[in-house]
Formats: C-alpha cells, structure tokens, sequence
C-alpha cells in the first residue's frame, strides 16, 4: 500500500502535468499571450493559485511547458528510428504512404508543432533542445534514406556526404509544413510534391557534382 507521502508525491505529479498539458493546448489556441496562470489553472482544473505554486513565473511554465514538449518530439522520432525501411518502395507508393501520414497529421496539428519549435528557436534557454530535437529529426533522415539504400557513395572532392543531403530533406519537408498552413494544395498534391523533390534532391545527391553541372550547363544552352 502506498504511503500517505507516496501519494501526495502523485499527485503533485499529477497537477504539474495537468498545468503542462493545459498550458500547451492555451499556447496551441493562441501563442504566449493566451498563456497565462489564470487561464492555465482553470484549463486544468485546478484552482487559480496552483500554477504560482509549482511555477515562478509564466515565463518559467511557458519555457518548461515547450521544453516538455520537444522532449516528447525528439522520444518520438529517437523509436522510429527501428521502423523497417523496404528499399523496393516507388514513388507512387511512397506517395500514398506520405498522404496517410498527412491525413493523420492535420495541417493544424503541424502549425502547433512548427509555433513550438520556433518560440523555442527563440528563447536563448531552448535553443539548444530545440537545435537537439532536429539533429535528431537529421538523424533520422540519414538512417531512413541508407536502409532504402540511398546513401550518397560519390567519391569525388566534391561528393556530398550523406548528413548533408538528410540535412535538406528536413528542410523539404520544414517547407511543406509552411505551406500545408495555407491550403494552397490537398495532402495528395502536397504528398506527391514531396515524394518528387526528395527523389529528385537524392538524385543529384548520388551523382557526382560534375555530372549535375554538365546537366545543368546542358539545360542552359
């Protein structure tokens, strides 16, 4: 049977991550200013003077507010660095594949994600987790593009490495969770636009830059 400090230990836990989880719906809703102890507190649940109890400032609930979350971010993607890649894998399958993850990751969702990671980008005591979080998202990209087999393997001195190319993949793909917020194209354009750029990026990747230059300067004359 738990003891009576046991349980009030959990239930401390319990509020602080009541208060975390509020404030990172309030910042979703409407930037930092829609942060704040009086809204934290009753998005909770709980009364109005509990943020001052576990928190500071607001300044401190927003900072580990959005350091909780980035954490959470960079769990995520460190496990999905086990999902098996098929190497065999086209670009109309990989297209389809890219709208499902689309369909289940809302342009709404990915703005809340991008306004995160940019007010972490801005806070000089997140800057850090938040350069973390898309070394990891890089990493990521390095595994998943060498087990389907498309690592760079130029030998030329101007050959890219392979953490560079995944390096502008991220960036790809930073691009269209800009663009999915305008509604400019349907998740299956936005999908298919994807898919193309990385193949074509990984293209010039795996060729060396000689031979991209002399298909370039072709296209030119």
């Amino acid at each position: 049977m738990a003891s009576r400090a046991q349980l009030s230990q959990a239930r401390s836990r319990a509020r602080r991550e009541a208060l975390l989880a509020a404030a990172i719906e309030l910042f979703a809703e409407g930037g930092t200013r829609a942060v704040t102890h009086r809204a934290v507190a009753a998005r909770a649940g709980l009364p109005p003077a509990t943020t001052t109890y576990y928190f500071a400032s607001i300044d401190d609930l927003v900072r580990e507010t959005l350091a909780e979350h980035i954490a959470g971010w960079v769990a995520t993607l460190t496990a999905l660095t086990d999902v098996e890649i098929d190497p065999g894998v086209d670009l109309t399958t990989a297209s389809d594949i890219v709208s499902t993850v689309f369909a289940a990751r809302s342009p709404e969702v990915a703005g809340t994600q991008l306004a995160i990671f940019l007010a972490a980008c801005r806070d000089p005591a997140l800057q850090d987790a938040a350069a973390g979080a898309l070394a990891t998202l890089e990493d990521l990209t390095a595994r998943v593009l060498a087990r389907a087999g498309l690592t760079p393997t130029g030998t030329g001195a101007g050959a890219a490495p392979a953490r560079e190319l995944a390096a502008q993949v991220v960036a790809l793909i930073a691009g269209v969770a800009v663009r999915r917020q305008s509604a400019q194209y349907d998740d299956a354009t936005e999908a298919r636009l994807l898919v193309s750029a990385i193949r074509h990026l990984v293209a010039g990747h795996l060729l060396e830059p000689a031979v991209v230059d002399a298909a370039l300067a072709g296209e030119r004359r």
